[in-house]
């Protein structure tokens, strides 16, 4: 009769998105799993964003941060999430990954565009032996080919690039997992269609699953977002054959966790450079410049000019909720306009037929639209807030029906036409479907990458000419 199997314990994370208050206690949970399996090969893993630069001490260290933190918790191997790959320049990436670490880094399906190569500190797997149990671990990101291709990366298709590895290392390999930032609808298709994979650690759509669900012979893990949850992979190994057999999980609340008091030193160290580089000056503003989140106001008309100019547009055109606060007079820093503006949005040029530019007008001027509440596609704001307009000048009557209160809008001194296009500088967001979704029917967007709407904002707040022409009303009744 053979004896009981043999276990391997993978402690998971992911999408933790720049949650410093929270990772202390991360480290905390983690550290009473070790304990929990103390004489059991363990491994630690993250799945991807665990940078947001809507942090303070992400912008503050340029993301040095989290290297800090990955390598004060004791990963073993990471993988990087579309945060880390596309709201960073591709040369901080390099700086930050590019030199000896205690964890590897896994990324099948992204390549250096220069070369067609994952650069020298990424790896399309790893295999890692622990008390002669081999696992293999593959990495993969959500594919964002346009958004890629500006910031220098290739990024492939990943069922193809993850079935390749798990080619490469299958025979090599007691236990295959895939680390991946693709999403549980992408993690449910590779389980169904890819043999050979044993386990996949998931992220990216923020899923939880408070027991792993099994996909043919393959076992998905998804652990949730911020730092709520540590994930607990207990993988059982056949002892005749050396191979994987089944996986039992749970979840570990954080706040139930003690907080791991080396960690809570490290990030209360990070705080203090972060805010020393934060604190530079970034302009001087001799009044305040208000926001309403409901109507056209002088900020947001401040950063949809900024839109238009940067775009080359006809129109500028964003949502006050990207707005946080209005901004006060006096010294200005670069840690005042990530405070205000923190969401990791791109500027954009679409081509918007004048039907759908007038639509998204009209919902602005609906509650509905105006209070509703939105997260995702880098979208950090309280309220989606109304719309803003730069090079457009529209007149409305609040006492007519919803959808039709808007009595006339021209561009550049022209009525609109609903069948002409219009070039219009906004965020990049819209072009996703959030929020306004007429706007979606702009026609070849071009994006800027990795400039970000509050590096629009600092650009405009040191134009005069644009200080005084923002306080001038868009919308009138």
């Amino acid at each position: 009769m053979s004896g009981a199997s043999r276990k391997v314990v993978l402690i998971h994370t992911s999408d933790i998105h720049s949650a410093f208050r929270e990772m202390p206690h991360v480290a905390g949970a983690m550290d009473r799993i070790r304990a929990e399996w103390r004489g059991t090969p363990i491994l630690t893993a993250d799945c991807g964003d665990h940078l947001d630069r809507m942090s303070l001490l992400t912008e503050g260290t340029g993301g040095e941060a989290h290297i800090r933190v990955l390598e004060a918790a004791g990963y073993d191997v990471v993988t990087l999430g579309n945060n880390e790959g596309l709201t960073l320049p591709k040369h901080r990436v390099d700086e930050l990954y590019g030199r000896p670490l205690p964890f590897g880094v896994v990324c099948a399906n992204l390549k250096d565009a220069s070369t067609g190569r994952p650069p020298a500190w990424m790896e399309p797997h790893r295999i890692v032996e622990r008390e002669g149990i081999r696992i293999g671990f593959i990495g993969a990101t959500a594919r964002y080919p346009i958004f890629y291709r500006l910031l220098g990366w290739m990024v492939e298709e990943p069922m193809e690039a993850v079935r390749c590895q798990v080619e490469a290392i299958r025979e090599q390999s007691d236990i295959v997992v895939l680390l991946s930032h693709l999403g549980l609808s992408a993690d449910q298709r590779i389980a169904g269609e890819i043999a050979g994979i044993d386990v996949i650690l998931g992220g990216h759509t923020h899923h939880v699953l408070e027991a792993p669900l099994r996909v043919g012979n393959t076992y998905l893990f998804g652990c949730g977002l911020l730092g709520k949850y540590v994930g607990e992979a207990v993988l059982s190994v056949d002892p005749v054959t050396k191979r994987f057999s089944h996986a039992e999980g749970r979840l570990h609340r954080t706040d139930e966790a003690p907080a791991s008091e080396a960690l809570r030193h490290l990030i209360g160290s990070i705080t203090g450079e972060s805010q020393e580089a934060m604190n530079r000056p970034a302009a001087v503003l001799t009044s305040e410049l208000p926001v309403d989140w409901e109507r056209d106001s002088p900020f947001g008309n401040l950063l949809a000019a900024g839109l238009r100019k940067w775009t080359g547009a006809q129109i500028g055109l964003i949502n006050s909720g990207q707005l946080l606060q209005s901004l006060r007079a006096g010294t200005v820093t670069k840690g005042t306009l990530l405070e205000l503006c923190p969401s990791p949005i791109n500027p954009c040029l679409i081509r918007l037929p004048g039907y759908a530019l007038l639509s998204a007008l009209e919902q602005s001027l609906q509650d509905d639209f105006v209070k509703m509440t939105v997260y995702g596609n880098g979208f950090r704001g309280k309220y989606l807030g109304g719309l803003c307009v730069d090079g457009m000048e529209i007149r409305w009557d609040p006492s007519l029906p919803a959808g039709a209160r808007i009595t006339s809008a021209s561009a550049g001194g022209v009525p609109v036409d609903p069948q002409q296009e219009y070039l219009v500088g906004t965020a990049d967001m819209f072009t996703f479907g959030t929020g306004y979704l007429s706007l979606k029917e702009g026609r070849d967007p071009r994006y800027w990458l990795p400039e970000f709407l509050r590096d629009i904002l600092e650009r405009e707040l040191n134009d005069r000419q644009a200080l005084e022409e923002c306080q001038v009303p868009r919308f009138s009744t």
